[in-house]
C-alpha cells in the first residue's frame, strides 16, 4: 500500500498521513459494503489493504448519528465514507482524485474485472468503474 500512498501524495498534494487515512477509509467502505467474497479476493491481491481498512475504515463514524441509523446501502456506505473523508480534511476534488487513483491502482494490481465486480456490489459506486 505504500506505493499507492506515494502516488496519492504526489498527485493530490495530501500529506502521507492524510493519504493513508483516506485510503483506509475507502478500503473500509469496500470491506463493509461490498460482496464479501469478492472484496476478500481483492484485498488478498492488495497486500496491506485489509490492515488499512481495519485501521481507518471502522472508526465508528458510520455507526453513529443519522447515517448510522440509516444503516447500510447508499446512505451508510458511500455517503458515510465521504463524511469521514471530509472530516479528515479532504476537499471534494481530493476525494475524487483519491477514489480514481485507488480504483486505477486496484485494477492494475487485481484486474479490472474483479474491481468492477466489487464496485458493482456497492450502491452508488458502480458508475465509477
Amino acid at each position: 500500500m505504500q506505493e499507492l500512498i506515494g502516488r496519492l501524495v504526489a498527485q493530490t498534494g495530501l500529506s502521507a498521513e492524510k493519504a493513508e487515512r483516506a485510503l483506509g477509509i475507502m478500503l473500509g467502505l469496500l470491506k463493509t459494503q461490498g460482496n464479501q467474497a469478492k472484496v476478500q479476493e481483492l484485498m488478498d491481491r492488495l497486500p496491506g489493504a485489509s490492515e488499512l481498512a481495519a485501521k481507518f475504515g471502522g472508526d465508528g463514524a458510520a455507526k453513529g448519528g443519522l447515517l448510522g441509523m440509516l444503516g447500510g446501502g447508499l446512505m451508510g456506505g458511500p455517503l458515510a465514507a465521504i463524511s469521514k473523508l471530509t472530516a479528515a480534511g479532504l476537499s471534494m476534488d481530493q476525494i475524487k482524485q483519491v477514489g480514481t487513483l485507488t480504483l486505477d491502482y486496484a485494477k492494475e494490481k487485481a484486474g479490472a474485472p474483479l474491481v468492477k465486480e466489487v464496485a458493482g456490489s456497492i450502491p452508488g459506486l458502480s458508475g465509477y468503474v
